[in-house]
């Protein structure tokens, strides 16, 4: 791979596998169609990452909007282990459904963000595994909130505010507690060594903390 790359990977290593050491910066988009279910994920996340010892920051409030150079500024100032950037999609068409990951990377250049790519893989398997969310997959972009942030960032679209199916599932308070145990479990698995890694759709909170994972 490229030496920044590698050096990526380096840094990701380094910081061993206890959450205790990680600082996370999540990011709910503003957008008023989507606002107010992504701050909600994003505060269901933020709880159990702090009930398991990480450093959690939002990069807005239930209120403000900061704009998109501010939010890539606050994560790279907060020394981010990871950005995790929450939105839900829309479209014209409103048969258009499904949860979708993207990471920093150009084939056209060949470049990619190594953590980036696996971080987004694992959400994608995660939230699939644990819902009846279509697969919309996995996808390499070159988005300035993917390109300039110094950590390892991934953006997950979950679901379409055009579409009536995955905004009835959207809008049940279970349903997002299952998307916010999936990035818990996705993030945990990332920091994972591949032998201790547990099959997919099956680690639980309550398993990492049996495990001792918090420190």
């Amino acid at each position: 791979g490229t030496p920044s790359a590698l050096r990526e990977s380096a840094v990701q290593k380094n910081r061993g596998p206890a959450l205790a050491n990680k600082v996370i910066v999540i990011d709910p988009s503003s957008e008023e169609y989507e606002r107010e279910i992504v701050y909600d994920i994003a505060q269901r996340i933020e709880g159990r990452l702090l009930a398991l010892g990480a450093s959690v920051f939002l990069t807005r409030g239930a209120q403000n909007n900061p704009s998109e150079s501010e939010r890539i500024s606050f994560t790279n100032e907060s020394g981010a282990d990871l950005l995790i950037s929450l939105h839900v999609d829309h479209h014209k068409n409103a048969s258009a459904r499904g949860v979708a990951t993207f990471f920093y990377g150009s084939d056209q250049h060949g470049v990619h963000s190594i953590v980036g790519e696996r971080f987004a893989s694992l959400v994608q398997r995660e939230i699939c595994a644990r819902t009846d969310f279509l697969n919309c997959r996995t996808h390499a972009k070159t988005w300035d909130s993917l390109r300039l942030t110094k950590a390892p960032a991934v953006r997950v679209d979950l679901g379409y505010a055009t579409n009536a199916s995955d905004i009835e599932r959207l809008a049940r308070p279970d349903f997002r507690d299952t998307l916010a145990e999936s990035f818990i479990i996705a993030i945990q698995r990332l920091y994972l060594a591949a032998e201790d890694d547990a099959k997919t759709g099956t680690l639980r909170i309550s398993d990492l903390r049996n495990a001792g994972i918090r420190r």
